[in-house]
């Protein structure tokens, strides 16, 4: 009986000192937090000059490239359209009352020339992301651009987006002459939806 006891105590002392079961005097090392994966931005895009635009606009950072998503509904004319950030997060009128007119002209931190969104950093403005093509009123599609950073000179967060009328001809300066802004919604921070 005696060394069913001990046989017992003996199993106990061995569950107690099992290595995969912590104890008071182990440290156990904190859990690492989750990693908040890549930066995301949204824009909300709003009719300019009653154009009846509507879509959002994502910009998802790549490490050395920024994705940018678009979806944006309500053209009254199918082909390309000039799509660029401008420099100021503002979509009303400025002083002379042109619709959109208070986000300035295109982002250009560098000080370059307007140009093609494949161009060199140095031979297009920051903002140059060229056209979007309309097909059924709908713009729908994704582009990856090389200048565009979520932190640094280039930094596109607080700034807007704009769609135009026309065409961006990639070459006319300042702008490309892509006509009058019909669409545009600030670039925020894309925050994670709530659990």
């Amino acid at each position: 009986m005696r060394s069913s006891l001990v046989l017992a105590l003996l199993a106990l002392a061995a569950c107690a000192s099992d290595p995969d079961t912590p104890s008071d005097d182990v440290a156990v090392p904190p859990i690492a937090p989750a990693p908040s994966g890549p930066e995301r931005a949204v824009a909300h895009i709003d009719s300019v000059g009653g154009s009846g635009l509507s879509g959002t606009v994502r910009f998802t950072s790549l490490g050395d490239a920024v994705e940018v998503r678009y979806d944006i509904d309500g053209f009254t004319s199918d082909g390309p359209h000039g799509f660029h950030v401008h420099q100021t997060g503002d979509c009303g009128a400025d002083s002379t009352g042109a619709p959109a007119s208070a986000a300035g002209g295109h982002f250009n931190p560098l000080s370059s020339e307007h140009g093609a969104p494949t161009a060199a950093r140095t031979d297009r403005h920051a903002g140059d992301l060229g056209n979007i093509v309309v097909e059924n009123g709908r713009a729908l599609g994704t582009v990856v651009d090389s200048v565009l950073t979520f932190s640094g000179p280039t930094a596109l967060l607080g700034k807007a987006v704009v769609v135009h009328q026309g065409e961006d001809d990639l070459t006319t300066q300042p702008s490309g002459d892509a006509g009058d802004r019909i669409g545009c919604g600030v670039i925020r921070l894309d925050e994670p939806a709530a659990e």
